[in-house]
């Protein structure tokens, strides 16, 4: 019975520690998220390719990404100020852990509704997905 006892316990030690070794820093994710906007903010488009995973790299250029940025900007005009609504562990579709972030971004025209979701990619914290609607 005590051994039977023990076996459950290190069972248990070892399921938490693998869980807690799965999720991602919340609060990595969110520092990632922030130098990433400051980025875009500052027009550094180009330096935006760092924070992105391979698959948002190898589906969009420097280039095009700094375009859309452009016109991006034209439409809802210059950063105003950002806020956090929602930070939550989950999945992602590939079902790897990741941090999904939902921000409120002020701008001097319009505001605007970013998600991320937040991966471990190439040895550090990359966004996955970067959603935009008009909020």
């Amino acid at each position: 019975m005590k051994t039977m006892k023990k076996l459950a316990f290190i069972l248990a030690i070892f399921i938490t520690g693998c869980t807690s070794v799965m999720k991602l820093d919340q609060q990595k994710a969110k520092d990632l998220v922030e130098a990433l906007e400051q980025k875009i903010n500052s027009g550094d488009y180009a330096g935006t390719t760092q924070y992105y995973d391979e698959v948002m790299n190898r589906n969009q250029t420097p280039e095009q990404r700094a375009e859309n940025f452009r016109k991006l900007r034209a439409a809802v005009g210059d950063f105003v100020s950002m806020e956090c609504t929602s930070i939550k562990n989950g999945t992602d579709e590939n079902d790897m852990p990741c941090v999904n972030l939902v921000y409120k971004i002020k701008h001097t025209k319009i505001n605007t509704i970013e998600s991320f979701t937040v991966i471990r990619n190439e040895g550090g914290y990359k966004v996955s997905v970067h959603d935009i609607i008009q909020g």
